[in-house]
């Protein structure tokens, strides 16, 4: 039998009014998500930014709230406006509408042990509107996690009206707004968005491609706030993301491997390893959003655009999660147009060369199958229409479980796998 729920979230995801026909606003999408508060980021044709009125779902009688935006920017052809939606109710599903579109969000979990689902995938041509997306939506994740490639601009000039209007016409697409108006948004670019393919911080459109991020993105606070790399990291009950830029900071492959080589720049890595030892400590879960394949053997080309390129760096990487200790880790990626799973299996590049951490690639949204790195323990699944989900089951005992599940937009699931961590003794409920 299905399930009513499921079937009524389905009827409120199709039935969302088309941005096309809503006056002044192009597009929406929401983010930052926290127990009791939102960003919501609308594009608007006008610098007329319409106030955001608010309620929570299923609440008869309830006036809904207002909220004026925190600023406006010129963006392109148009404005962006970004609304903060503060003092919420945690676990709490919203309806929201400005300028005659309307949309729904989520607020997180409160803090401690909660589970939930969030969807994952990569790799999409630039305004697509293939059904994944409305596949993604349909799952009802608590958040969408894009890992790179929203559009494939491929933009090498420092122009950010360029970039604009790559993101207009990837925001403006019907499925893709489907998705993004019922469903927040975590999102890191990789190459062909950040600027051109194989990007690193040498790309001409590099300064560029930061301002636009910070005006377009609804993201949670970034550790550099202003003209820097966008890595950040937030919380979902025990839970903690950790979202790097492999781009924006990398070192171009001219650079001899080797100690010099970095796809995370010192002060980046300095960070994320600051990161993994406090998870390690607070957190039952660290997920590491590293938005390229991480396993695969060294084959020594200099164009390699992935780890496999920076073998030193990951020697590194792995020599200091066994040095620390940091066992509850586990991995995302994009990049490759390909679901695949390894266990750890393959996952061999510390000193001890014992396994190090499960590794999930997710991809690719709409663009034809490619297969990188491996080998995986659960194999690959090139192909487009494709994502992830991730199901964390936490219940506030002593063991938190895993499940990660590879499906197509025709609803088969391709591959599956579950691991189960142990809460650090300091963090135990």
């Amino acid at each position: 039998m299905k399930n009513p729920l499921r079937l009524a979230w389905r009827f409120l995801v199709f039935a969302l009014p088309v941005l096309s026909g809503a006056g002044e606003v192009r597009w929406i999408w929401s983010g930052a998500q926290t127990p009791d508060s939102l960003r919501i980021k609308v594009k608007f044709g006008t610098s007329k930014a319409a106030p955001l009125t608010y309620a929570p779902a299923g609440a008869a009688g309830v006036v809904p709230a207002q909220v004026a935006p925190t600023n406006a920017v010129a963006a392109g052809d148009g404005w962006i406006a970004d609304y903060h939606l503060r003092g919420l109710k945690s676990a709490t599903s919203y309806h929201y509408s400005v300028g005659g579109a309307a949309g729904r969000v989520s607020t997180l979990p409160p803090r401690g042990p909660a589970s939930f689902t969030l969807a994952l995938s990569s790799c999409s041509g630039t305004g697509s509107a293939h059904e994944v997306f409305r596949a993604i939506a349909a799952h009802a994740p608590l958040f969408f996690l894009h890992m790179g490639d929203l559009h494939y601009e491929d933009i090498a000039v420092n122009d950010a009206a360029v970039f604009h209007a790559a993101i207009d016409r990837a925001l403006t697409s019907p499925t893709q707004g489907i998705l993004f108006r019922s469903t927040a948004v975590n999102y890191m670019w990789d190459d062909h968005d950040f600027g051109p393919n194989n990007s690193n911080r040498a790309s001409p459109s590099r300064e560029a491609s930061r301002r636009v991020y910070r005006e377009v993105v609804p993201h949670h606070p970034l550790v550099i706030g202003e003209n820097g790399p966008v890595y950040h990291a937030f919380s979902v009950g025990r839970v903690r993301f950790i979202l790097t830029d492999l781009r924006s900071e990398r070192s171009p492959l001219t650079v001899p491997n080797g100690p010099a080589r970095s796809m995370l720049g010192p002060a980046q890595k300095a960070w994320l390893k600051a990161e993994l030892l406090a998870a390690r400590n607070t957190h039952a879960l660290t997920v590491w959003v590293n938005s390229v394949p991480w396993i695969g053997a060294d084959t020594g080309s200099e164009y390699e655009d992935r780890w496999t390129g920076f073998v030193t760096e990951r020697a590194e990487l792995s020599a200091f999660l066994e040095e620390h200790g940091v066992r509850n880790l586990c991995v995302l990626s994009g990049d490759a147009h390909m679901l695949a799973i390894d266990d750890g299996a393959n996952n061999l590049y510390g000193p001890s060369g014992r396994p190090l951490f499960p590794v999930f690639q997710a991809a690719a949204l709409d663009r034809k199958g490619s297969v990188k790195g491996g080998p995986y323990s659960h194999g690959t699944f090139p192909g487009p229409g494709q994502f992830g989900l991730m199901r964390v089951v936490d219940e506030g005992g002593q063991d938190v479980r895993v499940e990660w599940s590879g499906h197509n937009h025709k609803g088969e699931e391709l591959v599956r796998h579950s691991f189960t961590v142990t809460v650090p003794s300091t963090d135990r409920t």
